[in-house]
């Protein structure tokens, strides 16, 4: 046992320090802290709260749900967040995100289940949600490698297949604005100009069955596909969130 676990935490310490040779420079929290302190929204809503370290990156004073069926929260969070502990589609069953928040999601965070129908079925839901300046990220859309990318998780760093929901959006919905983030482990997806769309999501049995069976050696593929990069630094994402 004890020579598994040194196994598993030496193959843990590879894979980081491989994306973190990939995708130089400020890890994905800083991003993350960079969008709330440009954008300043009103509320947040948060998909796979795990620790809640990425919820701490929003500001103190902003209205923020945090939706996880089991979260391992360690630190106090803000009175301004409430933390449902549910999947998120029971959560869109059972409630209204613009009743709780008090008006449309002005930016969201996709970190849930790592699968891309569940991605996209989350998108649609906060769409659904979504006001025509909501910006939605997407965690997870630079893989690593096919281990770390399969749909079965068997490795501690794991990303699962979520690139494929950003190359679906960026395959069936061309009107959305998209934009990667090469900031490690695996890269922040931002999307804005979102508006309901009821077709796409009667659709999404068909995207289902398009990309289930693809592998990593389709996203090698077809990279040249995926949304264009932005630099890794705080004038970028601000030129990106606020042109002009």
């Amino acid at each position: 046992m004890e020579g598994s676990t040194a196994r598993d935490a030496a193959l843990l310490s590879e894979h980081l320090n491989e994306s973190l040779r990939r995708l130089p420079g400020p890890v994905y929290y800083q991003v993350l802290r960079w969008i709330h302190l440009i954008l300043k929204p009103v509320n947040y809503l948060e998909i796979g709260v795990d620790k809640g370290v990425s919820l701490e990156q929003a500001a103190k004073s902003t209205r923020a749900i945090g939706i996880d069926p089991a979260p391992t929260i360690e630190h106090t969070l803000s009175p301004a967040v409430t933390i449902y502990e549910m999947t998120s589609d029971d959560f869109f069953a059972q409630h209204d995100a613009r009743d709780l928040l008090g008006g449309p999601v002005e930016l969201a965070f996709i970190d849930g289940l790592h699968l891309f129908e569940q991605v996209l079925r989350d998108f649609v839901n906060l769409e659904r949600a979504s006001a025509d300046d909501t910006v939605v990220i997407l965690h997870d859309c630079l893989p690593l490698d096919d281990v770390t990318s399969a749909r079965e998780r068997t490795t501690d760093f794991y990303c699962g297949d979520v690139w494929k929901a950003t190359l679906a959006l960026r395959r069936h919905r061309p009107e959305l604005d998209m934009v990667v983030v090469p900031t490690a482990p695996t890269g922040l997806c931002l999307v804005r100009n979102l508006h309901s769309a009821r077709r796409f999501e009667e659709e999404l049995p068909e995207i289902e069955s398009e990309f289930r069976d693809r592998g990593f050696d389709y996203y090698l593929a077809h990279q040249e596909e995926m949304p264009p990069q932005i630099a890794n630094d705080i004038e970028a994402v601000r030129d990106w969130l606020m042109p002009g």
